[in-house]
């Protein structure tokens, strides 16, 4: 150590170039770097989901939750499994050891797994739904208000405006992640009077069983010529309340058809959750803008805000339409990026006046210049290891 120090003393034209190089890439990476809250981390967990509509919590638990239980046991890796029976369906979490170094390899083995007892599963469950759970930081969330929402078509009009923002956001440079929060799903609901039921010898279920069956598509194989091969498809998959009406329900002997949409109404609708989402006291849509691993944090919430305050004037939005944006996470990393430079400056300052007034100039110079030395050197390693800007480094 004393030899290096010497070698220090009698280099000095060495050190001052060491310096400044120092100075100019710490300078480099403190402008090049990431901004977040925190540093990005994934949770060891993986979640299988089922749905299963109209069951009761242990139809579940015996058709579902038990069976997935049995797939994934003989699994190595898994340090414990949770399975949660509701009305409707029923998941599966599944927390790894930590010795686990490549989590995707066991959520394929998961996957291959519960492939296998897919067909033991309940006819009237959805396919599972197999995935690790990301955790992804909110940078900014953006509400689309309505001028009302009295009936089911402003409602209709108030998600189509919220999706048709959620695209345009999507096509900015920065933002790659934009979701709806507490939105309902879409449903279609279809109405028949028992009246018309007894007319035509048919129950709710026969109706039910009818329109599952109709409204399918299937793979049809291929046909191969000498030049080419053809895939077939059956496609009579109806995604729209008007889709549903032609799908026919009663076939006379005279050729007569009744379709879904003669015997009853159909309409496009949302599922009867019960929620309301009000801003300002008026109805409205929450998308939540997220920032992935890769991306900046206050580049995506300028953006956003940006697009925000134009989307009006640009006719992206119908009049009577607000957007308005809260809950800016880039505010805590702006003030700490403030804090950290101010305290920077003024601890500068007051140490080359003090040390400038009771000992000697020049080194008042020297001692004052290591903070930025030691601010932007941490920056250049920071930058040179991969690391962030983000409320832990700073």
């Amino acid at each position: 150590m004393k030899s290096l120090i010497k070698w220090a003393v009698e280099n000095s034209p060495a050190m001052n170039t060491l310096m400044a190089a120092l100075l100019i890439l710490g300078a480099l990476g403190m402008g090049s770097m990431r901004r977040e809250v925190f540093p990005e981390f994934d949770l060891e967990i993986i979640l299988v989901s089922v749905p299963y509509p109209g069951a009761s919590p242990g139809e579940v638990e015996e058709g579902i939750c038990q069976k997935l239980e049995e797939a994934v046991r003989s699994l190595s890796g898994i340090k414990k499994q949770t399975s949660v029976a509701r009305e409707g369906g029923g998941f599966l979490v599944l927390e790894l050891e930590n010795y686990v170094k490549n989590p995707q390899k066991l959520v394929n083995e998961v996957r291959s797994e519960v492939d296998q007892v897919k067909s033991r599963l309940p006819e009237n469950s959805e396919d599972p739904e197999i995935q690790q759970l990301t955790i992804r930081e909110a940078a900014i969330r953006l509400g689309v208000i309505a001028p009302s929402t009295d009936t089911i078509d402003s409602e209709l009009r108030l998600r189509d405006v919220a999706e048709r923002v959620r695209d345009d956001l999507l096509q900015l440079p920065t933002v790659s992640q934009v979701n709806l929060v507490g939105v309902k799903d879409y449903q279609i609901d279809v109405e028949i009077s028992e009246d018309t039921l007894r007319k035509y010898g048919l129950s709710l279920n026969d109706v039910a069983n009818i329109i599952r069956r109709e409204n399918i598509e299937l793979p049809g194989g291929v046909i191969k010529t000498e030049s080419q091969e053809v895939l077939l498809r059956g496609k009579n998959k109806g995604l729209t309340g008007a889709e549903i009406e032609r799908i026919p329900i009663v076939t006379r002997t005279g050729g007569v058809v009744l379709t879904v949409g003669d015997l009853g109404v159909v309409r496009d609708e949302f599922t009867d959750d019960v929620a309301i989402n009000e801003i300002n006291g008026r109805s409205a849509v929450v998308l939540s803008v997220d920032r992935t691993a890769s991306e900046d944090l206050l580049k995506i919430v300028a953006e956003v805000k940006d697009y925000a305050s134009r989307a009006v004037e640009l006719g992206r939005v119908p009049p009577g339409y607000e957007l308005i944006t809260w809950q800016d996470r880039s505010i805590d990393v702006r003030d700490r990026m403030m804090m950290l430079l101010r305290n920077g400056y003024q601890g500068l300052i007051l140490v080359f006046l003090v040390l400038a007034v009771f000992l000697d100039l020049r080194l008042a110079f020297w001692v004052a210049i290591g903070i930025p030395v030691s601010v932007l050197g941490a920056g250049a390693y920071l930058w040179l290891t991969g690391e962030t800007l983000n409320m832990l480094t700073m």
